[in-house]
């Protein structure tokens, strides 16, 4: 039967509905143990899953076929990729319903072998986002004002903000995280919003694992994907502050702390999906200090460039943050410039094309489908 529209929370569940925004376009394993722990070098964490899970794909004679649209070799702007996972949306509900009446009056004329555009329309199957964007920060509909370290109605905001019809708390998106969108029918899946965001955590887990994060995997109770970075022994690199970082007796963000790589927001229409799962490949950690990512101030939030490097992440709470370079604390101005305005290095491209096929590879082991590249954006009118 139909469903109503539903949000699910990357971090906590929605709170309400809210207003939205306008935006100018712009470019730019541990092993488990008793009582909810398990151990991570021979050190306890409360409440942590399993690093691995083992998955079991049935093999298929003819998978499903999945249109994706690779955009992410160039930035695209936030409010643009929103409205193309919309009017999809759209169209594959007009699709999905005109099948429907198809079926029921015996007339069904859908052909699955050809893969053009113009074969195939838009909504006529499933299909995947694959984006990056400027830095900018989103909120889920419910989400708190109180895990913005900003106005977002000041001229000097550091980023847009957007509130959106996903579920979670504050995220930042930016250049060096790779950002997978995809508009799934669940009713001809399995018609579980929980089980599919655990879905969506596997395909993270999996790249994060081909790419060689270490404990690649879950945290109980919290949403999204997790590892930790190499030790420092491994990596041959001493950090300018060892002493406080490897002395942290909260274990806040000592190297086998988990640290949180993807995060997820989704939501859906009568079983169709959009929003999705972001994936932190080399992307500026510093850009985390100005939220409370997903409204976690007591964990740290990595990439899989600094975990592979062996350096510590960024803990950003209502009180300060930590800096992932340096280790010290940062002030509101931020060390390296402001937000969207701030220079760094590029993305590592080398690693940006690795994750990219990892993460791609990865859905396509999940979800049982086969990705039909289609070369370019989506047209939307």
């Amino acid at each position: 039967g139909a469903m109503a529209s539903h949000a699910v929370a990357a971090c906590v569940p929605p709170l309400g509905v809210a207003d939205r925004r306008s935006e100018g376009h712009h470019r730019g394993g541990g092993n488990r143990s008793a009582r909810g722990f398990c151990s991570f070098g021979g050190k306890r964490h409360r409440k942590c899953r399993p690093v691995w899970t083992e998955i079991s794909v049935v093999a298929c004679a003819s998978p499903r076929k999945c249109d994706l649209y690779d955009v992410s070799d160039d930035l695209t702007p936030y409010h643009v990729a929103w409205g193309w996972q919309k009017a999809i949306l759209e169209a594959r509900l007009a699709s999905l319903s005109l099948e429907k009446d198809e079926t029921v009056s015996g007339d069904d004329t859908h052909d699955e072998e050809g893969d053009t555009n113009t074969r195939h329309p838009l909504g006529h199957r499933d299909c995947v986002l694959l984006v990056q964007h400027p830095a900018v920060v989103t909120l889920g509909t419910g989400s708190s004002l109180e895990n913005l370290k900003f106005d977002p109605g000041a001229a000097d905001a550091p980023f847009q903000v957007f509130r959106t019809e996903r579920g979670g708390e504050a995220t930042y998106h930016g250049p060096g995280q790779l950002v997978l969108y995809p508009i799934l029918d669940l009713s001809q899946r399995t018609p579980d919003l929980h089980k599919y965001m655990r879905d969506l955590e596997q395909v993270a887990i999996l790249a994060m694992t081909t790419l060689g994060v270490r404990n690649a995997g879950r945290v109980a109770g919290l949403t999204g994907a997790w590892g930790t970075r190499v030790p420092d022994d491994e990596t041959g690199v001493v950090t300018e502050n060892e002493e406080a970082v490897s002395e942290d007796e909260d274990g806040v963000n000592n190297s086998q702390t988990p640290h949180k790589v993807a995060a997820i927001g989704v939501r859906a229409r009568r079983w169709v999906t959009y929003h999705g799962v972001a994936l932190n490949v080399d992307v500026d950690l510093s850009q985390f200090q100005y939220i409370v990512p997903c409204g976690i101030g007591d964990r740290p939030v990595g990439s899989v460039a600094q975990l592979l490097l062996g350096k510590a992440g960024i803990v950003s709470s209502s009180s300060g943050s930590t800096d992932p370079q340096h280790y010290s604390n940062l002030d509101s101005a931020g060390a390296r410039g402001v937000g969207a305005d701030a220079k760094g290095p590029p993305p590592d491209a080398e690693l940006m094309e690795r994750a990219k096929e990892a993460l791609l590879d990865a859905f396509q082991v999940v979800f049982e489908t086969e990705l039909v590249n289609k070369e370019g954006p989506p047209f939307v009118a």
